[in-house]
């Protein structure tokens, strides 16, 4: 009991004396080059770059690239200039666990603001843990460098079952893409990019390979059934993305809004498909024939069921066509096709996103 009341004790002390330093000279520092920070109230910087996720960024790039300023801050317990990451500090721990803390802290912030807690009967007992909390749980023990802030977002995006699933892969999964790529299919490995620099020119694993495509989406000169959607009618001129006014009559037949969520939306739904790249809009209506219904309904329940931040990454302008080509490849072994039911689309790609939650229709 006293061996862990004293623990207890330490660990106050060190998080108080971390926060001291970093809401005091480690602030006035990074001042000295980031304007926004400086103009913020001494007092309130620290918790409002908390609050910011680029900011919070902005900090850590400045440090690392400004280090030696520091070197009266990050000092060990002989007040000597501490330079690596993993030596103890005056604190009694180390940059690294510093950091994490840093990064958590944000981390449970952003989840707190960004998961809205469901609507619940009222409690006879204590109330549940909130969403945000759970999630925080499930990924606290993976949050540990710099870079996972500006990923904070899509990690929010995730249900806490998917976390516990991939578990330290998240630790691989340094770029955006390599994330989406994680939450699309957990259970491929993921290529960190030095391995994938040493490994250029080879073939990629058999769950990994697909058909190459062109970096622009490619008209079909003779569809395969006739009412699978025309390219050209679907996509802007420079074929870069969906043209919304195409879908204006489809979205009003009554099968379309009965698939599609918060069918009434239309503006949100305009913006959901104006933002859809050409890429993977011509790869889900050539690989499988789509109708211009289907495609409007399969892209909308992508949408509600990964939130906005992995929609963007899956079907967005610069999306990973080989994320769209897993998805043709599963439909198709459905058997769906130009003749499907709008609803049988709907529900496949509810099945494809099921491991979400449908968390993200908080935006």
């Amino acid at each position: 009991m006293g061996a862990s009341a004293n623990t207890m004790t330490d660990t106050a002390t060190a998080v108080f004396r971390i926060n001291g330093t970093l809401q005091g000279p480690v602030v006035d520092i990074l001042g000295q080059f980031l304007p926004e920070l400086k103009a913020l109230p001494r007092d309130q910087a620290y918790d409002r770059t908390l609050d910011d996720l680029g900011l919070l960024t902005r900090c850590f790039e400045i440090f690392r690239r400004e280090r030696a300023r520091f070197r009266y801050v990050v000092v060990d317990e002989r007040r000597r200039p501490v330079t690596e990451d993993n030596v103890p500090l005056s604190c009694g721990r180390t940059l690294s666990e510093v950091i994490a803390m840093v990064v958590r802290t944000a981390a449970k912030r952003y989840f707190r603001r960004a998961i809205l807690p469901a609507a619940k009967p009222e409690p006879v007992q204590a109330p549940p843990r909130s969403e945000a909390d759970e999630l925080y749980d499930a990924i606290k023990a993976y949050l540990l460098h710099e870079w996972q802030v500006p990923l904070v977002p899509a990690y929010a995006e995730m249900a806490p079952a998917l976390v516990r699933r991939v578990g330290a892969k998240l630790l691989d999964a340094r770029e955006p893409e390599a994330l989406a790529r994680l939450i699309a299919d957990p259970d491929a490995p993921v290529m960190r990019p030095e391995v994938a620099v040493g490994t250029a020119g080879m073939a990629p694993p058999p769950m990994l390979a697909v058909a190459p495509m062109a970096t622009q989406p490619t008209v079909s000169s003779s569809p395969v059934d006739p009412r699978t959607a025309s390219l050209d009618e679907i996509l802007s001129p420079d074929h870069m993305r969906l043209r919304t006014e195409a879908f204006n009559q489809v979205l009003l037949d009554p099968e379309v809004r009965a698939a599609l969520p918060n069918a009434d939306q239309i503006v949100k739904i305009g913006d959901v498909l104006r933002g859809v790249g050409g890429i993977p809009a011509a790869t889900l209506v050539e690989g499988l024939g789509l109708r211009k219904d289907q495609l409007a309904v399969m892209l909308m329940i992508a949408h509600d069921s990964i939130g906005s931040t992995v929609f963007g990454r899956l079907f967005g302008l610069r999306a990973d066509p080989e994320l769209v080509s897993r998805i043709v490849d599963r439909a198709r072994i459905r058997g769906l096709g130009p003749g499907s039911d709008v609803l049988d689309c709907a529900i496949f790609m509810r099945g494809v996103f099921a491991r979400f939650g449908h968390r993200s229709r908080r935006d």
